[in-house]
């Protein structure tokens, strides 16, 4: 009798907050995880109670050799990757110690680090099993770069960035989904959604099991980021 392989998934922005708690949520589920955190002790609780069932993977994915190395490990570990989370609202980028101008380095070191995920990923996913790509932003990580009277495109606004590889992941039989929050500009559902006072894991909880659906969009609402996107330390 044939058995089941787990679902084979790569989290990004794992270091705490929202993407600790997408993977403990997933390796409660059976789930095989990757999980990228900035520095490997930052997963030490989560390796310690599912083992081998969770590969953690450190570095600074807002350079392009990283990605490429972390999906190097990842073929080695897996040969393929059904999913791909990444938590584009992760602060695991920013150089320490913080500086004043923090908050402009979230989108900029985000949108580097989704570009070079999807690109090094993409022959992962295609070949895993009903592959799909989830993107999370939160609303510093859908700020624009740079002059915002300026056409959104990928190389400036992160959005930009999944929705120019919708088509592409598409054809190659890859789903995608954007998390995301909504504003009047850039509405993705109506009416506004009203920000609630998620916790990690209650949000976790509720984009998963959302996904199991693989709609292209979903909203996502937080009254404070630092709870699901906290600052490093």
């Amino acid at each position: 009798m044939d058995t089941v392989r787990p679902r084979r998934i790569w989290i990004t922005g794992g270091s705490g907050g929202l993407g600790t708690a997408l993977a403990q949520a997933l390796l409660e589920q059976g789930c095989e995880v990757a999980l990228g955190v900035r520095r490997a002790e930052d997963a030490s609780s989560l390796h310690a109670r599912f083992g081998q069932q969770l590969l953690v993977v450190a570095g600074n994915l807002a350079s392009p050799l990283t990605a490429r190395q972390v999906c190097a490990r990842l073929y080695e570990h897996w040969q393929a990757l059904d999913g791909l989370i990444i938590n584009a609202g992760t602060c695991d980028y920013l150089d320490l110690p913080l500086s004043e101008a923090f908050i402009e380095q979230i989108p900029r070191t985000n949108l580097a680090a989704a570009t070079h995920c999807l690109e090094a990923a993409t022959p992962l996913l295609r070949a895993g099993c009903a592959p799909h790509v989830t993107g999370i932003l939160n609303r510093f990580s859908s700020l624009q770069l740079h002059d915002p009277e300026h056409p959104a495109r990928p190389a400036n606004h992160l959005a930009q960035v999944f929705d120019d590889a919708r088509h592409v992941l598409h054809e190659q039989g890859i789903a995608l989904t954007v998390v995301a929050p909504q504003t009047a500009q850039h509405p993705l559902s109506a009416p506004l959604a009203t920000p609630q006072p998620w916790t990690a894991q209650q949000a976790a909880q509720a984009i998963l099991q959302r996904l199991a659906q693989r709609p292209p969009v979903l909203v996502l609402e937080a009254l404070s980021a630092d709870t699901l996107w906290p600052l490093p330390t």
